[in-house]
């Protein structure tokens, strides 16, 4: 066989392997699959808005501190 043909050949085993265990999955399985998949997006999902939150929560600090040093910078 030809080296095309032997990438063909095992493609398609892999394939044929992949929708078998799909295939045989329960619906149970797929339930506890989707759970996780579920959890692992909404994990990143409110990771990222956190970090998003914290950098605009410095910022509003920093903006305070700057205001108040002014003041006290005008005060004395």
């Amino acid at each position: 066989m030809t080296p095309k043909t032997d990438t063909a050949v095992s493609a398609t085993s892999y394939a044929g392997a992949g929708i078998s265990v799909i295939a045989g999955l329960t619906l149970t399985e797929w339930g506890v699959i989707v759970g996780i998949v579920t959890a692992i997006v909404t994990l990143l999902i409110n990771f990222i808005y956190q970090q998003r939150k914290d950098r605009r929560e410095e910022k509003l600090f920093q903006l305070k501190v700057e205001q108040i040093q002014e003041d006290v910078r005008d005060g004395e």
